[in-house]
């Protein structure tokens, strides 16, 4: 019997490094298992910050997979420019300010933004076409899966559709765009980006013959712009934790007569750590000086300034491989997430279900993050702007671990649902959904919707 030949477009993919691989990675992992011939195709040289190749390991032999040349600056350059062009702006503004005119974006930031839009990433479209169409020809690839961001590897996808209609095209948005990321993500802010985005996924909705989100209220979102297109388009699977990688995993004493907090993943601006801090900073000297935060992963220049400038013991420990990052964490009493936005979910969350370990987490009443933590029972939470509330959890938290009582106990029936490989196999599921469905007149045929 045949298995289905799927291509994986990703931009991001091992040895590059970070929770933005995982998606991708697992899917290349577990598809396999599930009748699938996977290819994966991703950019040869990508402008990433961190790298990190004990994650290859995770790639199975059967899966092949392929490069296109990316003509990007690297990334550490292309940040230092970016910096460069927005210290110019910021004292555009204020000069802007004082003489009472709307401040300008300086012309040269305008033309890099306006060339690369609408994100660096894009200059790797046009070679990823051309590569993806001799994968598509040599190995009679059925369904093309795009995983975004960066979101200009729609381009790749809807050029392909176009090209060659018989393909499945399965549009994966792993974060919602037009909501959360233009107005997150620096570069990407501006009139002339946001128009070209919504153009951009208007066609990628259009063409695509599934658009998948990973999280129900990022998909409703998304299905809210295009009430013209049918249901049965739009489909939403989580993302989810590795099992395999939590193998081994064990608690150890960390030896100090603290209570230990960390942080993994990136620091930036929806996943500030500032309104921990800030709350921490306040709460009186013997409770603030007994418990310590680790910081691993990056920080944006913002956030790192608010890490070294608290008053509260602080350690900024940096990028560390995975296996090394959850060494790390089995010497922690608690996990800190923060979540400004409520549509999204970070990717850190899965992991820190996997982990066990009580999570301490700052986000919106409603959001998709308590939405979740209510589920698994797998942590408690305050509302990142209610500083008072913030210090009763951490008063809780430092009163449960010197106790020895935990703070709270995970469900893991309900931990257990976020498993990559079932996660997969959903996936699988949908795309054989979508097989069926266009086998029947009329496709009137709704597929399965997994979230």
């Amino acid at each position: 019997m045949s298995r289905h030949k799927l291509l994986l477009v990703s931009y991001l993919f091992p040895p590059a490094g970070g929770i933005a691989v995982q998606r991708a990675l697992s899917l290349a992992k577990y598809l396999p298992e599930n009748g699938f011939e996977v290819h994966v195709l991703k950019a040869w040289n990508a402008a990433v910050p961190v790298m990190d190749e004990s994650l290859l390991r995770h790639v199975p032999p059967s899966v092949r997979v392929h490069e296109a040349f990316a003509p990007e600056l690297p990334f550490r350059f292309r940040h230092a420019l970016w910096n460069f062009l927005g210290r110019n702006r910021k004292h555009g503004e204020s000069s802007g300010a004082q003489t009472g005119t709307p401040a300008k974006k300086p012309w040269m930031q305008r033309a890099i933004q306006r060339v690369l839009c609408p994100e660096p990433e894009v200059l790797w479209a046009p070679f990823a076409i051309r590569k993806a169409r001799d994968i598509i020809r040599e190995f009679g690839i059925q369904t093309l899966m795009i995983t975004a961001p960066p979101f200009s590897a729609f381009l790749v996808g809807n050029a392909l559709k176009r090209e060659f209609p018989h393909l499945q095209l399965i549009s994966d948005f792993r974060d919602e765009w037009l909501d959360f990321y233009l107005n997150d993500i620096d570069f990407q802010g501006g009139e002339y980006t946001k128009k070209r985005a919504s153009q951009m996924e208007r066609e990628t909705v259009e063409l695509s013959d599934c658009i998948v989100a990973v999280t129900p209220s990022s998909l409703e979102r998304i299905r809210r712009r295009y009430p013209d297109q049918p249901d049965d388009k739009f489909a939403c699977v989580y993302n989810g934790f590795d099992p395999d990688t939590f193998q081994g995993f064990t608690r150890q004493p960390h030896g100090l007569p603290k209570v230990v907090v960390t942080h993994l993943g990136t620091a930036y601006k929806t996943a500030s750590p500032r309104y921990y801090l800030d709350a921490l900073d306040e709460m009186p000297e013997p409770m603030r000086s007994a418990i310590e935060t680790r910081f691993i992963g990056r920080a944006t220049d913002a956030e790192l300034a608010i890490l070294r400038s608290s008053k509260s013991p602080v350690d900024v420990i940096g990028f560390l491989p995975q296996a090394e990052a959850l060494r790390r964490v089995e010497e922690t009493d608690y996990l800190l997430l923060t979540m400004t936005n409520d549509i999204s979910l970070p990717g850190k969350l899965f992991e820190y279900l996997a982990v066990g370990k009580p999570i301490l987490a700052l986000c919106s009443r409603g959001s998709e993050t308590e939405r979740i933590l209510k589920l698994t029972q797998a942590g408690v939470t305050a509302e990142h702007t209610d500083r008072q509330a913030i210090q009763n959890m951490l008063a809780k938290a430092y009163e449960s671990a010197m106790k020895g009582v935990p703070l709270c106990r995970g469900d893991r029936s309900e931990i257990s649902k976020f498993e990559r490989p079932r996660l997969a196999a959903q996936y699988g599921l949908l795309i054989q959904g979508l097989l069926e469905r266009d086998r029947r007149p009329g496709r009137e045929a709704a597929h399965q919707r997994t979230c």
